[in-house]
């Protein structure tokens, strides 16, 4: 990720609705397992620290990201379980873990594969991991650009990859359901950047009512996630167990 997209995650992930939003499903996921007490879990790319900070209410929460930079911001949330690595390479021993949320990680990496045999080696028999990855090529944009993105992805061959990888399908949708055709919509207008331009992830100001409307509306489709699974929409999320 571009460096300064640390600041800007920081700054806006407390109450922007798109990380709002995607920390309330990653809980809605979280809540839903079989949790022993307490667990240990561990936030692969943990970046700025709200996803983590969150998932401390249910147990030991231990930060992992291969960028001193993010994990300075994590530390001023108040984070001390925080490890400077890469996903293909963890230091934790085998058979350790309990859960391990990994949102829009994947995307970011060579071998996907091999990122979630090492989720696997980590976790204990009947552990889970809590993954989201943005969907569909055709919604590539400078705002991949800008956070280093390698693909994206549709539901099969994210579950494809986790199967080669060992793991089970608990459960596989698409998220932001209701927002993909807006989504789709304002990719195909959007003009590419001049070349000379870095590229910015795409999070335009909103009025605080907008932001707040579409809070609510994405908490109204995290609750249906429970009982349904959603056909399309701007990301796939998957929860993945050991067997």
């Amino acid at each position: 990720m571009n460096p300064a997209e640390y600041e800007r995650m920081y700054r806006y992930e407390d109450h922007y609705w798109w990380f709002v939003s995607r920390r309330e499903l990653v809980d809605a996921l979280v809540r839903q397992l079989s949790l022993p007490p307490n667990p240990v879990i561990v936030d692969v790319g943990c970046g700025t620290g709200a996803t983590a900070v969150l998932l401390q209410q249910y147990g030991m929460v231990v930060g992992v990201d291969i960028s001193p930079l993010a994990l300075s911001w994590s530390r001023q949330r108040g984070l001390e379980a925080l490890l400077l690595a890469a996903a293909e390479r963890l230091p934790l021993l085998s058979e350790s873990v309990d859960v391990i949320v990994a949102t829009d990680i994947l995307e970011h990496l060579d071998d996907d594969v091999a990122v979630l045999e090492e989720f696997r080696r980590v976790l204990r028999p009947g552990g889970c991991v809590v993954v989201t990855v943005p969907a569909y090529r055709i919604l590539w944009s400078e705002h991949d650009l800008a956070l280093m993105h390698r693909r994206r992805y549709i539901a099969s061959v994210l579950a494809k990859r986790a199967r080669l990888a060992g793991f089970e399908i608990a459960k596989l949708t698409y998220a932001l359901f209701f927002l993909f055709p807006l989504a789709l919509v304002m990719r195909l207008l959007k003009r590419r950047p001049p070349p000379h331009k870095e590229p910015e992830a795409q999070l335009p100001p909103l009025p605080q009512w907008l932001n707040q409307l579409l809070i609510r509306f994405q908490r109204m489709e995290t609750a249906l996630l429970k009982r349904v699974r959603f056909p399309w929409g701007v990301s796939v999320v998957a929860v993945l167990r050991k067997p």
